[in-house]
């Protein structure tokens, strides 16, 4: 009877959230990544020097 009334709580919060359309809502995603590309990690990759997974470069005579 609990788990009932629980799953019945959480529908009712849930009915009462209100909702976007998609195409607005990938409007502003798109927008914000436009904006944030700059400084995203993925999109613009590391500056080399401060790349820690880089290869040290060294000096050898072979």
């Amino acid at each position: 009877m609990e788990n009932i009334k629980t799953t019945t709580e959480q529908l009712r919060t849930e009915a009462n959230i209100q909702r976007k359309k998609v195409s607005e809502v990938a409007k502003d995603l798109v927008e914000f990544c436009e904006k944030n590309k700059a400084t995203d990690m993925l999109v613009s990759g590391p500056l080399d020097a401060h790349n820690p997974f880089q290869e040290k470069k060294s000096c050898s005579v072979l």
